[in-house]
């Protein structure tokens, strides 16, 4: 299966590169679109053309490949529209919740999953995508809260990505010491796991990232 990512900060070039390193998976591009991320940023919402710009931005990137992975999941209201018409993108977030509501139900009873966020603006996104997959899973018994972890996401967008990464793993240890009875947490955003190298909580390895998730995607691909 040939595919292309498609970003909204150039960062994740970086961290989707090194996750398929040691695998026989390579994109044929990673396009980086920023400026749609800033606009939505701008904005608060996605109108009708700023819609219409995220729509161009995954067909002209499906062009040539079979799938179009899309990273960011402030876009992603736009990608699931172009996938209910038939457009070969999926949102790497979406293969996140699918993973992890499989791991949930097969842990029994009593799961509860927090999925972690540091934009505001994905905070509903993120919302709709856990609880359609968490319905369409059967996994309805799974407890599921999405949280927003406050302030960082100003470093972020300040062009700090040390200063992001260090404010998202005290951010992460802080909920983890005080959220001791979940039994799933997942990071939202695929520009937050990096911060997981950072935290300093023993249950910081258990932390499901997008990333992560999109790598056991692409390498079962072709076992399927």
């Amino acid at each position: 299966m040939s595919f292309s990512f498609l970003h909204s900060v150039g960062s994740n070039v970086e961290l989707f590169s090194q996750i398929l390193e040691g695998s026989d998976k390579a994109p044929v591009q990673h396009v980086v679109r920023n400026d749609l991320l800033q606009a939505v940023t701008a904005k608060g919402q996605i109108d009708g053309p700023l819609g219409e710009d995220i729509a161009k931005a995954i067909t002209d990137t499906v062009e040539d490949v079979d799938m179009v992975l899309l990273t960011c999941s402030s876009l992603s209201p736009v990608a699931d529209q172009l996938k209910g018409e038939g457009v070969a993108v999926e949102r790497t977030d979406g293969l996140l919740a699918s993973a992890v509501f499989a791991d949930a139900l097969a842990s029994g009873a009593g799961a509860r999953l927090v999925v972690l966020v540091a934009a505001p603006t994905t905070v509903e996104p993120t919302r709709s995508l856990f609880e359609r997959y968490r319905k369409d899973m059967g996994a309805e018994g799974v407890g599921l809260d999405v949280v927003l972890l406050p302030g960082v996401w100003d470093v972020f967008l300040a062009g700090d990505l040390e200063g992001y990464k260090a404010a998202l793993a005290k951010a992460i240890d802080a909920f983890l010491t005080q959220s001791e009875d979940v039994s799933h947490v997942a990071l939202g955003q695929a520009s937050m796991g990096p911060a997981l190298a950072l935290s300093k909580h023993p249950k910081a390895a258990e932390v499901w990232t997008v990333a992560g998730a999109t790598r056991d995607f692409l390498v079962a691909s072709d076992k399927a």
